[in-house]
Formats: C-alpha cells, sequence, structure tokens
C-alpha cells in the first residue's frame, strides 16, 4: 500500500468534484485511483439500474469521504491510498 501526501490538496474542491463529477473525479486528484474507478462504476450502475436515484446518495457520501481525506492531506499528514474517511466505506469492494 501506498502513501500519498499532498499538502496542496483543497478538501473543498476535491468534495465538489466528487458531488458533481460521476462521485470520484477527487480521489483521482488526491492519488486513489483504484477507489476512484470504483466510485465511478457504482456512479454508472447506479445511473442505470436505478434511474439515477442512487447517484445523488452516492456522490454526497463520496463527496463528504473526499473532504475529510483533503482535510488530512492539507494539513499535511499521509494517508494510504486505499484509506476512507468514513470507515464503512470499507464495506464496499474496491473501496477497501
Amino acid at each position: 500500500m501506498g502513501q500519498i501526501q499532498k499538502s496542496d490538496a483543497n478538501p473543498i474542491l476535491l468534495a465538489l468534484l466528487n458531488l458533481f463529477i460521476c462521485g470520484g473525479v477527487g480521489y483521482f486528484l488526491m492519488g486513489q485511483q483504484k477507489k476512484a474507478i470504483a466510485a465511478v462504476v457504482y456512479w454508472m450502475v447506479g445511473m442505470f439500474c436505478t434511474f439515477g436515484m442512487v447517484c445523488f446518495p452516492l456522490a454526497l457520501l463520496t463527496a463528504y469521504d473526499a473532504y475529510l481525506l483533503g482535510q488530512k492531506l492539507a494539513n499535511g499528514e499521509t494517508i494510504e491510498d486505499n484509506e476512507n474517511g468514513l470507515g464503512f466505506l470499507s464495506m464496499l469492494p474496491g473501496f477497501s
């Protein structure tokens, strides 16, 4: 597992990107590629299988998660490439 350190991370930007662009673009900017791909896949499947009803709640969760992780990065801390700000996200494949 890799360590990610980006002291120039903007938690609000990361959250907004996850909220408004397919639920995972903020993760790409953070360096959590595996998690970003999983979030985009969940968002796409949710869009087609539930006619978008699950997309907004998923986007809210990933936005808050990106915000929490972005705060850690902005404070100079390191995060793991598979770390979650919201612990229960670890139950989803691709987020652990």
